[in-house]
């Protein structure tokens, strides 16, 4: 077939195959609405032939239908071209449509029907609600977020001494806060591993972790939740520690250990201990009431508690520290898990 020999059934066939890999259909109606014409409609439409002499009540429902014709009817009265997103769930399938429809006009200037292109937009209605449900979660998360950093403002503030105490303390718990926050966004909102975020919080203030200070057992998956205040209690441990701990006067080791139990009513929780052993005796009560009260007590006593729903056990004694918390398993698994 020379290019001279092309004729109107050809062009025809050509525009209807182009239309078919662009996964684009066409519907042409008169001025009754009825279907005159159509072409590469959806597999889970009824055929092309089935349909000519019909209605768009024989493709929709008849709630969508109604919305359909109200549609195309304005196009026959204004001769304006619309468009409109139409969910089909007829015949148990449900898909997303959208509907380009355009006046066909005469030689006169009259309106003698319609012509539809359809298109397939699953994918997009996919992503737009993947989208929403993205930006309704950032902003829960972000609200939350928002909120703590006001309780942590409000209780450095209450508890410094002026205002330079007041902005050293702020920035490292932000900083603390920070670092949690980028464990739990590298894991696209999922949580972080339990041990890479008690190293994220001593890296910035002690560099590589000391030889005295290991962590065993369970590297549990903490929910975003969970790592963000704990994150906030192992940074106020590792400071409190620096003061007047095993890292810092006292000397000695520390042990960081995780373990699961099952709690009186069967229910499966993570026994998370922090442990100092010091290598100096502390006899002076002042250093253990420091470490239970101000803002560091109020963090590790009230506010992580409360945020994971935890049992907590604060014991000091001249010779060891014991921080330990009961989380239960609403708040963390022992597997990160899979996108």
């Amino acid at each position: 077939m020379t290019m001279t020999s092309v004729n109107e059934s050809d062009r025809l066939r050509f525009v209807l195959a182009g239309l078919r890999s662009a996964g684009v259909s066409m519907m042409y109606q008169d001025a009754d609405l009825v279907i005159r014409f159509a072409a590469n409609l959806p597999e889970s439409w009824p055929i092309n032939t089935l349909l000519e002499g019909g209605t768009d009540e024989a493709v929709f429902t008849q709630q969508h239908a109604a919305k359909v014709i109200h549609a195309k009817r304005r196009v026959l009265e204004s001769g304006d071209p619309t468009k409109l997103e139409i969910l089909r769930d007829a015949d148990q399938e449900r898909h997303w449509y959208m509907l380009n429809i355009e006046p066909d006009v005469d030689l006169d200037g009259r309106v003698i029907g319609v012509f539809t292109t359809i298109i397939d937009i699953d994918d997009l209605k996919y992503r737009e609600t993947v989208l929403k449900t993205l930006l309704r979660e950032l902003s829960h998360r972000s609200k939350n977020l928002l909120a703590i950093i006001q309780s942590v403002a409000s209780q450095t503030a209450r508890h410094s001494q002026g205002l330079d105490d007041f902005l050293l303390a702020f920035r490292n718990r932000v900083q603390s806060m920070a670092q949690s926050q980028d464990l739990v966004t590298a894991s696209d909102w999922r949580g972080a591993e339990l041990f890479a975020l008690t190293e994220s919080q001593l890296h910035p203030l002690m560099g590589s972790l000391p030889s005295g200070f290991k962590m065993v057992g369970l590297d549990a998956y903490l929910f975003p939740n969970a790592a963000l205040h704990l994150g906030l209690a192992l940074h106020e441990l590792t400071i409190d520690s620096l003061a007047r701990g095993a890292l810092g006067p006292a000397g000695g080791k520390i042990e960081l250990s995780a373990k699961e139990h099952l709690n009186d009513q069967g229910a499966t929780e993570l026994v998370l201990t922090w442990r100092e052993n010091f290598a100096r005796r502390q006899e002076e009560p002042e250093a253990a009431s420091k470490s239970k009260t101000g803002f560091t007590g109020t963090v590790l006593g009230r506010i992580v508690p409360q945020a994971l729903a935890a049992e907590v056990s604060h014991v000091i004694e001249p010779d060891h520290l014991i921080y330990q918390l009961t989380i239960p398993d609403s708040q963390y698994e022992l597997h990160a898990p899979t996108q």
